[in-house]
């Protein structure tokens, strides 16, 4: 009985350099993908990855220019004068929640909203793109503040293989 408690105490120890050692490997290879990010000019940073790549992916699709600041006040790309506020959200496919969380102030600078949706592992969902003053007579309250629901959106969805770049939108399918 005794010998069988240090096997499984050496197994326990086999498994746990195991698992840190994927770890290390893992988080290696993350950190090594978001430098080359950041080389590439997707990412300017490492604080938010899914907002950060959707205003990248708008500012592809339509050779835009994002906001140089990350607290940039109401809008985050601009494409020729027109400016975009792009909300992105991953979300697992057991998160029901169907919805973007907007702050926002009536008279905002905004000519369009943007929302993308993920899957959890950055597969392109779901595109809608909403002229402003279309989104503010969808904006309702809830307890969490003020949000849009995407469901009321469905005049405003894409079809994705019809946004513009299609090698760009390919490599998130």
């Amino acid at each position: 009985m005794n010998l069988r408690t240090i096997d499984s105490a050496q197994d326990l120890m086999t498994n746990d350099n195991n698992e840190t050692d994927s770890l290390k490997i893992a988080f290696n290879n993350y950190f090594e993908a978001l430098k080359s990010l950041k080389r590439l000019g997707v990412v300017p940073n490492s604080k938010d990855f899914t907002s950060q790549l959707g205003e990248w992916l708008v500012s592809t699709l339509f050779d835009g220019e994002k906001a140089i600041s990350g607290i940039q006040k109401d809008w985050d790309v601009n494409v020729n004068g027109k400016l975009f506020q792009v909300k992105t959200h991953a979300k697992a496919s057991t998160t029901s929640a169907r919805w973007t969380s907007i702050k926002y102030r009536p008279n905002a600078t905004i000519d369009e909203l943007v929302i993308i949706v993920f899957s959890a592992e950055y597969k392109l969902k779901e595109y809608y793109s909403v002229p402003w003053p279309d989104a503010l007579e969808h904006i309702r309250q809830n307890e969490s503040g003020h949000v849009i629901y995407w469901d009321h959106l469905g005049n405003y969805k894409k079809i994705l293989d019809s946004l513009p770049k299609q090698n760009i939108v390919s490599v998130f399918r």
